[in-house]
């Protein structure tokens, strides 16, 4: 495990509230893409390069869908805070298995996360119908204070506990022996720009997600093989 320090600690707490503000339309600056996420996390823990690789990973998870209208797009921002952070916290190391495990738990955790999301979206429409029922003018400054203050708490609670869970399932995967190459940076590479490219494609079929994603990790498997 990394040695860190606790203002890093602190860092990841405030920027997980952070980041969910943006992604919740608090802020709407897009500070909240995967890669955008990974990034300044690895900047803090001064290992940029480990943090944007996991950091791409999810960015292309990410652009699986194509958000239409009031249809809420999966958590992809959990996902670039939970690899980068795990990563940069010693959990996830440079072991073929290691990593599809760690992106594998990840994204089923995308689901849950996802779920919050919807629901923080219903309490604020919530208060919403409630101030227009009762006629309290002038209170749109407070509204937004509160939704601003809620989608912070909502990303410092779930990304945070899903962030634990991420560790405590990979702390149990280190201890299986399962010796496989190291992921040398030209195999990164490679398997990067495949999943690019079968992602690209992906995003216009006209399938449920999850047979997208399941497409995905088939072809990046057989990637994976073929390299």
């Amino acid at each position: 495990m990394e040695e860190i320090s606790i203002w890093q600690i602190i860092f990841l707490i405030i920027f997980s509230g952070f980041i969910s503000i943006d992604r919740l339309a608090g802020l709407n600056i897009m500070i909240s893409r995967p890669i955008i996420v990974s990034g300044i996390i690895g900047i803090v823990f001064n290992n940029i390069y480990a943090a944007l690789m996991i950091g791409l990973i999810f960015e292309f998870i990410g652009m699986l869908e194509v958000p239409v209208g009031t249809t809420i797009a999966h958590d992809d921002t959990f996902g670039g805070y939970a690899g980068a952070s795990a990563v940069l916290l010693g959990y996830i190391n440079p072991d073929a298995v290691n990593i599809l495990a760690a992106i594998f738990i990840i994204s089923l955790l995308m689901y849950p996360v996802t779920l919050s999301d919807k629901g923080f979206r219903e309490i604020n429409r919530y208060l919403v119908k409630k101030s227009v029922i009762n006629n309290k003018t002038g209170n749109e400054n407070r509204l937004i204070s509160l939704g601003i203050f809620l989608a912070f708490i909502r990303g410092v609670v779930v990304y945070n506990a899903g962030l634990i869970i991420v560790l405590v399932f990979m702390s149990i995967i280190s201890t299986i022996e399962l010796h496989f190459t190291n992921l040398y940076k030209p195999v990164v590479a490679l398997t990067i720009i495949a999943t690019f490219m079968s992602d690209y494609l992906l995003r216009f079929l006209i399938i449920n997600r999850l047979y997208k994603v399941l497409l995905l990790a088939l072809g990046v498997a057989a990637g994976w093989w073929i390299i």
